[in-house]
């Protein structure tokens, strides 16, 4: 009697643990907080090495999970995904997994308020099944809360105005996840992963610095070479960035010239491109963070990011002789505007 009644026990425990791992909390009170490609030493162990998703989480994210039981506990609390599934306590997580940490909306708060104001226009430089290239506004960061928490970021305006992956595409996340960042005030082209393949992908190719990209910019000043590299470093790290310049402007609105500028940075440090500006004695326009004599400007900050090429490997569902994609847009129309009240320089 005693061994029937604890094999169905068991048995009771194995159908509600697997209940509850199907079982992801409604999309609708939850939005997804963190992401990030699970990365394990297998250098140690052999091929396939996994490590506990609470040791996972406390690795990538240690200044909010400082211990095992903060981990532990936001897994019991089923807010941890990998692969878009809801995972337990015990569970292990190989090298290229997906995982995903969700955080509960509370209906008075200023993003479901958001939610409930309604989708954003966006428009898509690229989209397919697997990935997309959105242009995020230059007003909204790319994840997480902004200067205002009333403006959607882009990773909930991937949500809306992504298509969504079809049926019978392995992997496909439970949303489209941004795999780099561009600052709150910065617009242009921002690539995210739709599926686990894209996402592992792409995220390798920007970690090896293996994408280029094209930002293009209006200084406050005139840059004394045509064509060079700014290699200063920032925060005691290498920081190189080229630059090309465009053209030349005189503007009497803002005291003198206006250089319009291509950067290409080769690194991928906090605020690079405006420091570097900084550096060519010439910040970008409307920077007050880093141009102690400008004044907000009205359009914000003139920095765009017009151009990307991603290697092959970051899209190996094209194909192995895909080649590269290249993708180019023009600067916001904030630029022409500023532009069309000063007098082009031969």
């Amino acid at each position: 009697m005693l061994r029937g009644a604890t094999n169905a026990t068991n048995a009771t425990r194995a159908t509600n643990a697997t209940n509850a791992r199907a079982r992801a909390p409604s999309r609708s009170a939850y939005d997804v907080a963190r992401t990030f490609v699970a990365r394990v030493d297998a250098g140690a162990g052999e091929r396939g090495a996994t490590v506990a998703l609470s040791d996972a989480l406390r690795a990538h994210l240690p200044s909010e999970y400082a211990s095992a039981t903060s981990a532990k506990r936001e897994i019991r609390r089923k807010n941890v995904l990998v692969n878009g599934t809801v995972r337990s306590v015990g569970d292990a997580v190989a090298d290229g997994d997906v995982v995903e940490v969700l955080a509960r909306i509370r209906p008075s708060s200023p993003v479901a308020a958001a939610h409930r104001a309604g989708e954003r226009a966006v428009a898509l430089a690229r989209d397919d099944p697997h990935f997309a290239i959105m242009v995020k506004p230059d007003d909204c960061v790319s994840v997480g809360k902004g200067s205002d928490p009333m403006k959607w970021s882009a990773e909930r305006l991937c949500a809306t105005a992504l298509t969504p992956t079809p049926e019978g595409v392995e992997g496909a996340l439970s949303r489209p996840r941004p795999v780099h960042r561009l600052d709150e005030l910065t617009g242009g082209l921002l690539v995210c992963a739709k599926t686990r393949m894209a996402m592992t992908a792409l995220s390798a190719a920007f970690e090896k610095r293996e994408v280029r990209k094209r930002y293009r910019a209006v200084l406050r000043g005139r840059v004394e070479s045509k064509k060079g590299v700014v290699d200063v470093p920032l925060g005691g790290l290498e920081a190189l960035t080229e630059y090309s310049v465009v053209r030349e402007y005189e503007s009497e609105e803002y005291g003198g010239i206006l250089t319009l500028i291509d950067f290409f940075p080769k690194t991928g440090r906090t605020h690079q491109l405006r420091r570097h500006a900084k550096a060519l004695c010439a910040p970008i326009l409307g920077d007050v963070k880093y141009d102690y004599a400008s004044r907000a400007h009205e359009d914000g900050l003139f920095l765009w990011a017009t151009g990307i090429v991603l290697p092959p490997s970051a899209t190996p569902w094209r194909g192995e002789d895909c080649g590269e994609l290249i993708v180019d847009i023009e600067e916001g129309e904030k630029f022409a505007r500023v532009l069309a009240r000063c007098q082009e320089l031969a």
